[in-house]
């Protein structure tokens, strides 16, 4: 593997293979590869072969652990397919039917018709559930005390007080960490594990190699740990806050864009499930509302006319599968706020097809 390492982001663009193709990086717009110009950033490809390539830049490198917040929804979907295929778990089945009283109870509160969500409705974003995660208390709580120590059932109660629901159960796609929230609980029950042994067990992530991913409070792993990246929102060192503000399934791992790549490698090939029709299911749109990004677990989208998967997460992490090249492409930097245009970068090369 070529590991590239220089002072600028911005020359490196401009004079250095990098994602299989020079060119691609070559001709991104000036004003983004200005932007770029000192940025921590870790990019990352892991071809169809096999093949890697690496650009790290400040205190960030492709084996740097980064907590990566709503890619984990990847991990945790895909994990719940795993039960489908095992027959534990029937996505068209209401909540109500593995979720505990105490939970729907709460949601009841609120309007919510929980009889008709079913864990597909969860899985996808459909359920009509708001997100506590984007509420101005949620938060409002966490600059107040970023040590604070937030509970599932907390979490859901937040969901009922800072907010409404947002529409009837399969009416559109309505982003909720909320409902992936339920989906971990319910991934619990099933296996009698805590949702971060039974990621780990039903996904084969020790088979597939990811020695920087771990389940923040969950799993030790005191080599990624102590390496774990101080990342920035507004000004903030977020380093110390609560893991607990995104641990219950919305977001939860600790990885690095390595490992990121290899795990959507994984999943992509055909590796992750045990039957080709349940990689299908995750990306099918079947029953979904037709204007919806949104499968299961995963965002669908275009750039260019170049088809690929995605998901991120809030902290500035990404992690895409192009199929028609077969690569897998990953990135992150250190400040949320260099998030966009490094994703910017990323589309580019995507759409180049190089």
């Amino acid at each position: 593997m070529r590991s590239i390492a220089v002072s600028l982001v911005a020359s490196l663009f401009l004079s250095l293979p990098l994602f299989a193709s020079p060119e691609a990086w070559q001709a991104l717009p000036a004003p983004l590869k200005a932007e770029l110009e000192g940025v921590a950033i870790s990019l990352y490809e892991l071809g169809p072969d096999g093949g890697e390539v690496a650009l790290s830049r400040g205190n960030l490198t492709e084996t740097t652990p980064l907590r990566i917040a709503s890619v984990t929804k990847t991990f945790v979907a895909a994990t719940a397919l795993r039960l489908v295929e095992d027959g534990k778990l029937d996505l068209m089945k209401p909540m109500t039917t593995y979720v505990d009283k105490a939970f729907t109870d709460i949601l009841r509160e609120d309007g919510y018709d929980v009889d008709a969500i079913t864990v597909k409705h969860l899985m996808s974003h459909t359920g009509g559930l708001t997100d506590h995660a984007q509420t101005k208390t949620f938060f409002d709580i966490i600059i107040k005390d970023p040590s604070h120590v937030w509970t599932r059932e907390q979490a859901l109660r937040g969901a009922v007080d800072w907010s409404e629901p947002k529409g009837a159960p399969g009416e559109k796609f309505s982003y909720s960490d909320t409902g992936y929230i339920l989906l971990g609980h319910i991934i619990e029950k099933l296996t009698g594990k805590p949702l971060a042994a039974a990621v780990r067990l039903q996904l084969g992530l020790d088979q597939i190699g990811m020695p920087d991913t771990y389940w923040e409070l969950a799993e030790e792993n005191e080599d990624a740990a102590k390496r774990r990246a101080h990342q920035m929102l507004d000004g903030m060192d977020t380093y110390g806050w609560s893991a607990t503000l995104d641990h219950y399934g919305g977001g939860g791992l600790v990885s690095s864009t390595r490992d990121m790549a290899r795990f959507f490698q994984a999943l992509f090939s055909g590796k992750v499930f045990r039957k080709p029709e349940t990689l299908n299911l995750m990306l099918s749109n079947e029953g979904l509302p037709a204007d919806g990004p949104y499968r299961l677990g995963i965002f669908v989208k275009e750039e260019k006319g170049v088809t690929y998967y995605e998901h991120s997460g809030f902290w500035g992490t990404v992690v895409l599968y192009v199929p028609s090249s077969g690569r897998t492409l990953s990135g992150a930097v250190l400040d949320q706020a260099h998030f966009k245009m490094m994703r910017q970068g990323l589309m580019e090369v995507v759409a180049s097809g190089q």
